[in-house]
C-alpha cells in the first residue's frame, strides 16, 4: 500500500451527488460517492452539497494527499470580459468582472469570490464567481483532513482544459441535471458563453433550445463542430450543418 501523502484526490461538488476519486501512487483509481439532500427551508442551494462533501472527506479517513476540487457549473456564475486596451491590469479586470456580474445578478454578486483567467492581448477573458462561503467551507474541510489543496476549479474550466486540444474553433456544451453551459471557442479561446438552467430535460425540446442558442451566438465563432458532454443516455441531436460529437462527461459521468 502506498503512503497516503503520495495519493491524488479529486472531489466533484454537485447539487445531486458528491464524488471523491483517489488515484493512489500505485494501483487503480477508487471512487466513493454521497447523495446530496435537497436544501432545507432557509438553506442556500449549495449548503447540502458542502455538508455531503465534508462527510465524504471524513469517511475517506486518509490524510496528507493532494486534493483537487471541481465545482459544478450550477454553483458558478461566469462573465465574459471583452478585450479593451484600457482594461488590462488585474484591478481593472476585476472591477469589470464585478460590474458585469452585478449587472446580471444584482446584490447576489456581492457574495461571490471571483477568479480571473490570465489576460491575453486582443482576446476576451473569463471570470468565474463562486459563493465565498461555499469556497471557505471547502477549503476548511480540506484543511481539517490535512489535505493539500492543489486546485479549485469550475467544471467548465476543468472540462475545457481536456477538450480544447480537439476543439480550436467550435462549441462545447455541458448538459448536467437540468443545467446548460455553452462555450464558443475561437482559436482555442472563449468568445461566447452561456450558463443557465435548461428549460427542459427532454432531448427533442432541449435540442431546439440548444440550436436556438447556437444560431444566436454563431457570429462569435467560425466553426460548426459541437462537443456535447452529457450525463443523459440520449443527448440532444442537432440537425443541419452542426457536427455533433458526444464526449465523456467530466469525472466519467459522476454527476448522473
Amino acid at each position: 500500500m502506498s503512503p497516503s501523502w503520495l495519493d491524488r484526490l479529486t472531489l466533484f461538488v454537485h447539487p445531486q451527488r458528491i464524488v471523491l476519486e483517489r488515484q493512489p501512487w500505485r494501483g487503480a483509481v477508487t471512487r466513493q460517492s454521497a447523495e446530496v439532500a435537497p436544501p432545507a427551508t432557509g438553506e442556500t442551494d449549495w449548503q447540502p452539497a458542502l455538508t455531503a462533501a465534508e462527510s465524504l472527506l471524513k469517511l475517506d479517513g486518509k490524510r496528507g494527499a493532494a486534493l483537487r476540487i471541481v465545482v459544478a457549473d450550477h454553483f458558478v456564475r461566469y462573465a465574459l470580459l471583452p478585450w479593451s486596451e484600457n482594461v488590462t491590469g488585474s484591478k481593472a479586470r476585476m472591477a469589470m468582472a464585478r460590474a458585469l456580474l452585478k449587472n446580471t445578478l444584482g446584490e447576489r454578486a456581492d457574495g461571490l469570490d471571483i477568479a480571473l483567467d490570465r489576460p491575453v492581448f486582443g482576446k476576451s477573458g473569463l471570470a468565474a464567481g463562486i459563493d465565498r462561503n461555499l469556497l471557505a467551507g471547502l477549503r476548511a474541510a480540506a484543511k481539517s483532513r490535512h489535505l493539500r489543496l492543489s486546485s479549485l476549479q469550475p467544471r467548465l474550466v476543468a472540462e475545457l482544459a481536456v477538450q480544447q486540444k480537439q476543439l480550436a474553433d467550435g462549441w462545447f456544451v455541458s448538459l448536467d441535471h437540468g443545467w446548460l453551459t455553452l462555450a464558443g471557442l475561437r482559436r482555442g479561446d472563449i468568445a461566447s458563453l452561456r450558463n443557465h438552467r435548461a428549460s427542459t430535460a427532454e432531448p427533442a425540446i432541449l435540442a431546439g433550445e440548444l440550436a436556438g442558442l447556437l444560431a444566436a451566438e454563431a457570429a462569435a465563432v467560425d466553426g460548426k463542430k459541437v462537443l456535447i458532454s452529457a450525463n443523459a443516455v440520449l443527448p440532444p441531436q442537432l440537425s443541419g450543418a452542426w457536427e455533433t460529437t458526444l464526449v465523456p462527461a467530466f469525472g466519467g459521468g459522476a454527476h448522473a
